[in-house]
């Protein structure tokens, strides 16, 4: 009777399990390292995972809306507004949009919304992708991954969901994008977030 083959796994296990394990932050790009503070955060609204490393990034620290948090890594003034402040005309939505762009936005599309190649997608000149109202509002509550293609750059990230913002907060930010940078693709009205809730 004639013996069973025997197959040795044991230098292919090591082999596999080596690329299972999340090597250090330290080598990822100086400039993720910069963008990215709050690496060790405990409790964060989005994570980003580096392709590089497989390091979890803390791109939108928790916050309490209305309450001061005691964190220094917070996003400063994104408390939430009250109702009787949320007002939909084209001034006001853009001033609150402004501000929850640079607090949750501006680490990945940059503050002149051209993204960083390779990386993150840029938001100026790109209505072509983003599309409609509704569209860019649903991409913004559920987020993205997997490749995308933006003005003829290939990205193949993930962009975390922000459902945690308010449908006005959303709104805003999505109308400030789309008015800014020489951006002219109209508003995004709270109606048009929460067909995506």
């Amino acid at each position: 009777m004639s013996k069973p083959n025997t197959i040795y796994l044991a230098p292919l296990a090591g082999l596999l399990l080596t690329g299972c394990f999340v090597r250090s932050f330290a080598q990822d790009h100086p400039d993720v390292q910069d963008r990215y503070l709050n690496k060790n955060q405990t409790e964060c609204n989005s994570w980003l995972r580096s392709h590089t490393t497989g390091y979890m990034y803390c791109a939108s620290p928790a916050f309490v809306a209305g309450e001061g948090t005691g964190d220094e890594d917070a996003p400063a003034g994104l408390e939430e507004l009250p109702v009787e402040e949320q007002i939909v005309d084209k001034e006001h939505l853009l001033a609150r949009g402004e501000v929850v762009y640079e607090a949750v936005c501006l680490t990945c599309h940059q503050a002149d919304g051209k993204g960083l190649p390779g990386s993150f997608p840029p938001l100026a000149g790109s209505g072509d992708y983003y599309g409609t109202p509704e569209n860019q509002a649903g991409i913004i509550v559920n987020g993205l991954s997997g490749k995308i293609t933006v003005q003829g750059q290939d990205f193949d990230g993930s962009m975390p969901a922000q459902g945690h913002l308010t449908d006005y907060d959303i709104a805003a930010v999505a109308s400030y994008v789309r008015t800014s940078w020489g951006n002219d693709d109209g508003l995004v009205r709270p109606k048009h977030v929460k067909v995506h809730r």
